[in-house]
């Protein structure tokens, strides 16, 4: 055969391998069941997609409606060490992306870890403004919770990095004295308030009784 023949074959003969090889095929996502639909009676199998619609409703009767002024675009998979929300277009063009770890792609109850998470930050999204303990401690705890209700079987232990256990230990304290923090939280973002930019001053003025340490560790920048 020509030499010439072989260059136009060439893309044909990588998508064979592609989905002949379960090794590549695994590599490049495409057996992942996180994302592939199987047909079942009246529907299909969950997926990230599906799943999301489930999540995002669960986060907005919990802590309000997201701001729609953002188009919440999907989930994809990612090459980086960690979940993380992106702004394709730049922060001006109001487009989210949720990015999830390659490592998930594989694992239903790590994905929906990181995906309940993410959620709850598209929910007011703030490029622009470093995360407080108070919203990752609520991101997190929202994830144990919303995995919980979903028949997994999780709790605090799960979460493996140090930052986000004190973040959630600290929300679980705030939780214990005030069991209305899911309402409280929803009446702030409705007056348009970002959890973010709140103080220990405003937490304090909102949370009555709150110990001062408290309120203080909560206002303060994440991983700071």
């Amino acid at each position: 055969m020509k030499i010439h023949s072989l260059y136009r074959l060439f893309p044909l003969i990588m998508i064979f391998l592609t989905l002949s090889s379960p090794a590549l095929a695994k590599e490049n996502l495409l057996c992942s069941t996180q994302i592939l639909a199987k047909p079942i009676p009246n529907g299909y199998t969950w997926t990230l997609a599906s799943r999301l619609g489930k999540i995002l409703r669960m986060a907005e009767k919990e802590y309000g409606e997201r701001d729609k002024r953002w188009t919440l675009l999907g989930v994809e998979f990612s090459t980086d060490d960690r979940p993380s929300i992106w702004y394709p277009g730049g922060y001006e063009a109001k487009n989210i992306i949720i990015q999830l770890t390659r490592s998930t792609s594989h694992s239903e109850r790590e994905a929906l870890f990181q995906l309940t998470h993410e959620v709850f930050h598209v929910l007011s999204p703030n490029a622009e403004i470093k995360s407080t303990m108070l919203e990752e401690g609520l991101a997190t705890y929202f994830s144990i919770k919303a995995l919980q209700s979903m028949g997994f079987t999780i709790n605090k232990k799960y979460i493996a990095n140090k930052k986000y256990q004190k973040a959630y230990r600290l929300v679980s304290q705030l939780y214990e004295n005030h069991p209305e923090t899911s309402e409280l939280i929803k009446s702030l973002r409705k007056q348009g308030l970002k959890i973010s930019e709140l103080t220990a001053d405003d937490i304090q003025a909102i949370f009555s009784n709150i110990d001062s340490g408290l309120a203080s560790q909560l206002a303060h920048k994440f991983g700071s």
